[in-house]
Order: structure tokens, then C-alpha cells, then sequence
């Protein structure tokens, strides 16, 4: 059987499960960094322990690339389709940061208000809105382990954004529906990401600590090509173990995981594939976003207010429940009525014709919003 023989029968429940699961998974990673400060992770990026936790925002960007491919091809107009990504990220985003800015700064800045009001800090944060991350508030959480970080998470929407940049560009060009092309152009962009940060030396690579950056972008592009060619790539349980394995083990070593981003990305849309029977709790809404927005915040929150208890265990178990209720919070909120919009963007019509060799996408499919 081959990947699209489930995705296109429909078997997409694991991807629910996948994004809450990966989403709680950082929660958990940065919960050692908020109690004990950024040495208190450094052990969780050394072997072995690197090869597990390294693998969740990969996966993440691997899973996005697979289910957003679904999401183009399905809109069949950039447009439109940047305009259903803006809708399914920027309004959610935008609350998030605002509620930083105006509500959580103000409680525990240390500056009178008429200073943090007033610092040039508190209207940069606004930026994170439009991509242009900012970690810092005036006076805010100036004496926690992570020293003043309001939310840290926010640091890989950047590359995200990257992502959606070079898919419009691959789908503009036609050569996401080329498969030859966009399989070339994927490796290329593999050798070029590994090319550019052994240029900036050895000290820059990823020997230990977190991943480049960009090698979630090759990740994303690895869930793109999957999907397009998801008529011929089979799928075992042998082939997910192995690609588990094999993700693992490149996760490791040293350069290796500049060119993981196949077995991972191979591993999440097998896992995401599973067809798990849907809890209800999963079926009233997408929750995965509000974590990774809220999370860190929260967390950082928790340090703050309770010093003497600054251990990773019980930050995750207050921060937890927390962000779960932001996130549903979030969901019912802004996202779910945010997405009501789809239709302006979609118009009353839609192409039916395929624009890419593999087999026409269903309308009835699980993906991230859009």
C-alpha cells in the first residue's frame, strides 16, 4: 500500500495526534530550560538523548510540508493559498503577542508603566506579528533562569514563513509539478543548506546543541516531495521502523542531520497515517497551534511566580493544563472563526482539474487549516 493510497482513503487521524503530541513534546523540552536556565537543557542535545528530542520540530516542519502541499494543490491559486496560510497563522499570532504585550508585560515588568509603555522594547515586540521576531519586553521576567525571553518559541516562524516562500516559488515555476524537478531541486537545496554553514566553519555546525534552522526548511521540502510522489513511495510498518531508526541514529551525528530530512519526514507521515479511532476532545478543534503559541509564556509565567519550586516536573504540570485552556482559548476564540473566512478567499468556485502528475486531491481531508 502505498502513502497515498491512505491518505486518499481518508486515514489522516494520526496526524491530530501527531501535532498535539509534538506540540507537548517542546512544552516538555523547554521546561528544563525555563527552571534551570539554557545549561540546564544542554544534556537533552547530547547522544543519545539528541537523536529523540531534536526530532520533534523536524517532524513538525516535515508533517506542515506534507499536509500544506495537500492544501495548494487542493486551492489550485497561490493566492488564495497564501491567503488561507495567513488566515490559519497571523489572527491567532497576532492575539498571542497583543496579550503579551498589553496584559502579561504590564503584571510583571519591573518599570513603572509610563516606562514600559514608553520603551522603544514594547512596540518592537509587535513585530513578532509579521514575522520579525523580538524576545523581550521592558522589565519582564528579569529574574528568571531564562533570563527575560517572553517566548522563545516564536523563533522558528522565520523559517516558516521560509517554508511557504519556497513552496510559492517551486509551485510558481511549475516545478512542484515536475517530479524529476522538484526532486532535483530539493536535493540541491540539501547541498546548498550543508554547503553554506560548512563555509561559516566547523564551529557553526551542529556537533551538539539544537538543530540549523534551515534544516527545517529541508524538512518541510522532504514532506512536500513525499506527498507529491505519495502514489509511489510505499508504506510498511518495516520501512517506518527502519526510517525511525535511521532518523535517529542521523540525529546523532555530527553534518549527518543536514540530510535527514527524508527518514524523518518519512517517519512523521507514516506515524500521521496510523488511522487512530478520533477522540472527541481532538475532533472539537485543532489545539496544536495554541500550545506552541502559548507554551512558553506560560511556562516562563510559572518560573516566575514560583522560585522555589523551579524544577522541570513541576513546571510542566502547571504549565500544562494551562496552555491547553489558552489553547482551546485560542481556538474556539480566533482560529476557528478566522478560518470562517476561507470562503471569501476560496470564492464560490473551485478548479476541478489536477495540476500535478500524482492523483487529484479529495475534498475530505485532515490537513493544518487551510
Amino acid at each position: 500500500m502505498s502513502i497515498g493510497d491512505r491518505f486518499d482513503g481518508g486515514y489522516t487521524s494520526g496526524f491530530d495526534y501527531l501535532r498535539i503530541a509534538l506540540a507537548i513534546s517542546v512544552l516538555c523540552i523547554h521546561s528544563f530550560a525555563v527552571s534551570y536556565g539554557k545549561s540546564g537543557e544542554i544534556f537533552l542535545f547530547e547522544p543519545p538523548l539528541r537523536g529523540i528530542v531534536t526530532f520533534v520540530l523536524p517532524a513538525f516542519f516535515a508533517l506542515s510540508g506534507f499536509l500544506v502541499s495537500a492544501s495548494l494543490l487542493r486551492t489550485r491559486n497561490l493566492a488564495r493559498f497564501l491567503g488561507l496560510r495567513a488566515l490559519r497563522l497571523v489572527p491567532a499570532l497576532a492575539v498571542e503577542v497583543t496579550l503579551c504585550a498589553l496584559l502579561l508585560g504590564p503584571i510583571f515588568t519591573t518599570f513603572p508603566l509610563g516606562i514600559y509603555f514608553s520603551d522603544p522594547q514594547f512596540w518592537s515586540y509587535f513585530w513578532n506579528i509579521l514575522g520579525h521576531i523580538h524576545y523581550l519586553l521592558p522589565g519582564v521576567f528579569r529574574d528568571n533562569p531564562f533570563f527575560q525571553a517572553v517566548n522563545v518559541s516564536l523563533w522558528t516562524i522565520p523559517y516558516e514563513l521560509e517554508c511557504y516562500i519556497a513552496l510559492t516559488i517551486l509551485a510558481a515555476t511549475g516545478i512542484a509539478h515536475r517530479r524529476l524537478f522538484l526532486l532535483v531541486a530539493v536535493g540541491l537545496a540539501h547541498l546548498a543548506v550543508f554547503g553554506r554553514d560548512l563555509l561559516r566553519g566547523a564551529a557553526d555546525l551542529p556537533l551538539d546543541g539544537a538543530l540549523p534552522g534551515r534544516v527545517l526548511l529541508l524538512c518541510f521540502l522532504a514532506g512536500v516531495v513525499l506527498f507529491i510522489y505519495r502514489d509511489r513511495v510505499l508504506l510498511t510498518p518495516g520501512r517506518a521502523v527502519a526510517a525511525i531508526a535511521l532518523s535517529f541514529v542521523m540525529l546523532n551525528l555530527p553534518y549527518a542531520p543536514f540530510f535527514a530530512a527524508f527518514p524523518i519526514a518519512y517517519a512523521t507521515v507514516a506515524i500521521g497515517l496510523t488511522g487512530l479511532p478520533k477522540h472527541r476532545f481532538l475532533a472539537s478543534g485543532d489545539y496544536s497551534y495554541g500550545i506552541y503559541l502559548y507554551s512558553f509564556p506560560v511556562q516562563q509565567t510559572v518560573a516566575h511566580l514560583f522560585p522555589s519550586h523551579r524544577e522541570w516536573y513541576f513546571n510542566i504540570a502547571l504549565s500544562l493544563p494551562l496552555t491547553l485552556l489558552l489553547a482551546v482559548f485560542s481556538w474556539h476564540a480566533i482560529e476557528k472563526h478566522a478560518l470562517k473566512l476561507k470562503g471569501v478567499i476560496l470564492g464560490r468556485t473551485r478548479m476541478r482539474g489536477p495540476i500535478s502528475a500524482a492523483a487529484p486531491v479529495p475534498i475530505r481531508v485532515a490537513d493544518d487549516g487551510g
